[in-house]
């Protein structure tokens, strides 16, 4: 089953955590890095950094192996690949920058021989990973990446930071090219309500086993019941196969019926001569405050959205007195939903 990741700056809002945990548990998110959070949770599943400027959440089976901890960057090492969450501040100084990712290429160390995945906000851009300018902290990051053997995941141009004066692409995804192959549909959700001025990046990262053009799609559902092999007493599945014909009469049954009978048979075979596998609890896909009233504002406020950055597009017809109404629109659909 390929790993579904999810990628956020909270901003230190309450509401928008709030509304990230929900987006968790609706999607069946595995793993997720977040810039900025309001707190980190007291629980297992959550690691922080020791400032409490990233965390990274890990809601699936098996559990986290091991965990480090720095300034603005935390890593774990679970499934098979480490994380690290970063963030780094835009008030400070490129060489504060530079010395910050010295201590992050230590957890890069330390993740390694596996699969590395560098997730955050690092406040740099570069046209290597969508901005339309390169920085100061970009051509440093670029040269770091280099150093590392890291490549981005962002792919296309869309902005992952949105305010009133414009927009930037400074959340990036940097990963081992080995992972890197293994990544799909990395995408900005530009149609999600965060309540932050950053945008969700949702990805997924497929099995090493997984062939890179497939994915599995088959659920526990799907498959239907199933035995432990361990299990396995073969005097029981000899006696129970014996009983299970003793009343059957092939001659006297369609095609079809003869396919369920030789399925309800090997059912009981089974039954008899294995223990039973109970299925994997499925995770809900809401917390328990959730509603439909809560979904139907988050998707108001994407509406609003939606209409006041298209209009903000226009070129003939413009009026900034029309553009004031329809942002003053989506910041009290906002209100509304926190």
């Amino acid at each position: 089953m390929a790993l579904r990741l999810l990628q956020a700056n909270l901003n230190h809002c309450a509401r928008a955590q709030d509304l990230f945990i929900q987006s968790l548990a609706q999607w069946s998110i595995d793993l997720a890095v977040t810039s900025e959070p309001y707190l980190v949770p007291d629980r297992n599943n959550w690691v922080g950094d020791l400032n409490q400027l990233v965390a990274i959440y890990a809601g699936g089976t098996p559990p986290i192996v091991s965990t480090r901890r720095g300034r603005s960057c935390v890593g774990v090492k679970l499934f098979g690949i480490a994380l690290i969450g970063v963030y780094f501040s835009p008030n400070r100084s490129l060489t504060d920058f530079e010395e910050y990712l010295d201590e992050v290429s230590s957890f890069v160390q330390w993740g390694r021989p596996l699969a590395v995945v560098v997730a955050g906000d690092l406040n740099a851009k570069s046209r290597a990973w969508g901005s339309s300018v390169t920085d100061s902290r970009g051509e440093v990051l670029l040269s770091w990446m280099a150093q590392h053997n890291l490549t981005p995941l962002n792919t296309g141009s869309v902005h992952t930071c949105v305010r009133m004066q414009g927009g930037s692409v400074v959340d990036v995804t940097l990963a081992s090219p080995a992972l890197a192959c293994r990544v799909r549909d990395w995408e900005v959700l530009t149609e999600v309500e965060t309540l932050s001025d950053h945008r969700y990046i949702r990805f997924d990262i497929l099995p090493s086993s997984t062939p890179p053009t497939s994915r599995s799609t088959v659920t526990p559902q799907e498959i239907g019941q199933m035995w432990s092999l361990r299990s396995l007493d073969r005097e029981a599945v000899e006696l129970a196969a014996i009983v299970g014909t003793w009343s059957h009469r092939m001659e006297d049954k369609g095609v079809d019926d003869g396919v369920r009978w030789l399925g309800e048979v090997l059912a009981h075979i089974s039954d008899c001569a294995m223990s039973k596998v109970r299925p994997s609890p499925r995770r809900p896909n809401r917390v328990y405050w959730w509603s439909d009233n809560l979904s139907q504002l988050r998707s108001a406020c994407v509406l609003a959205r939606r209409q006041y950055t298209r209009y903000r597009r226009r070129r003939p017809g413009w009026e900034e007195s029309e553009e004031r109404r329809l942002y003053t629109g989506y910041q009290e659909a906002k209100k509304a939903l926190r």
